[in-house]
């Protein structure tokens, strides 16, 4: 299991206890409903409070978990992406026209350039050639 699946395992299971810690909540209110007390006592505040904090808990909780999800699906794609076989063929195929074409003209660049003693070799020739005439 890799960092973010444990990430996900330990955000779901904190979700889990949000949700019973919810629940807990429920169980209390019907019991102040239960007792008929008014609505401005400190016990209903309270337990207005408490839902409160647990609804932002478990919000703050689905957000970091949609994060992960979203981040795992963007290193998916860049994994399908860098894999894929189609895009790896067509690069491919441009690269190698173009490396011909780039051969050619150092083949071009090379096959012109002589060494100076066979430059000197050729003058002292053609220097001998005109004398025998």
């Amino acid at each position: 299991m890799n960092l973010s699946q444990t990430k996900l395992v330990g955000l779901t299971m904190e979700l889990d206890l949000k949700a019973r810690e919810y629940n807990e909540l429920c169980d209390k209110l019907e019991q102040v409903k239960q007792s008929n007390i008014k609505q401005e006592d400190g016990k209903l505040l309270e337990l207005k409070k408490l839902f409160q904090k647990n609804h932002d808990e478990i919000i703050e909780i689905n957000k970091q978990i949609n994060q992960l999800k979203e981040t795992e699906k963007y290193i998916e794609k860049q994994k399908l992406k860098k894999y894929d076989t189609t895009n790896l063929f067509k690069t491919k195929s441009t690269d190698f026209s173009k490396n011909k074409e780039e051969e050619k003209l150092n083949i071009s660049v090379v096959k012109a350039k002589k060494s100076i003693f066979e430059r000197l070799i050729k003058k002292i020739k053609r220097f001998f050639s005109r004398d025998k005439k």
